[in-house]
């Protein structure tokens, strides 16, 4: 699913990944065509790496990340801030809470391992998605359909059973 959505980002701005690679190099993100290649079809994209993707493709960013986006921090602190902007939708739902979503949907992590990658700004970009399934937040409804992430989650839940 991760995958996807960076395919999505490229397919729609005609770009390739030896076009982001050296895009990227704008943002001081030193990857080759085929390791960025390999780390997208691998899901190992970071939340923080979407984020500089976005950046350097001119994409549209969803509204509730403008404020987070915008920052001048680091893009750990950013995705980091776009996490909180997520959970703030949500009050009442602390990061134990947001764990225990997530493990029901399949994801394998604690809650202090989440909070880690949350503090850090270091959260998967698979795990970034489990969590807007669990909050079910609509905000890269640009990129992906909700439906699909929904069917993801299922199928995750049931392996997992």
């Amino acid at each position: 699913m991760a995958a996807r959505i960076v395919r999505v980002i490229l397919a729609r701005k005609g770009m390739g990944y030896a076009e982001l690679a050296t895009a990227l190099q704008a943002v001081d993100v030193s990857e080759s065509e085929r390791s960025l290649a390999l780390r997208v079809t691998r899901g190992r994209v970071k939340l923080s790496m979407l984020l500089q993707i976005l950046h350097v493709t001119h994409s549209v960013i969803p509204q509730l990340w403008l404020d987070a986006f915008s920052r001048s921090d680091s893009w750990q602190a950013r995705a980091t801030a776009v996490l909180e902007a997520e959970l703030s939708r949500h009050p009442t739902v602390s990061v134990d809470d947001l764990a225990q979503r997530m493990v029901q949907l399949g994801a394998s992590l604690s809650e202090k391992t989440l909070a880690s990658h949350i503090d850090q700004g270091n959260i998967s970009l698979p795990e970034f998605l489990q969590s807007i399934l669990a909050l079910g937040s609509s905000s890269l409804d640009l990129y992906i359909d909700y439906r699909d992430l929904i069917a993801v989650g299922r199928s995750a839940a049931t392996e997992r059973s």
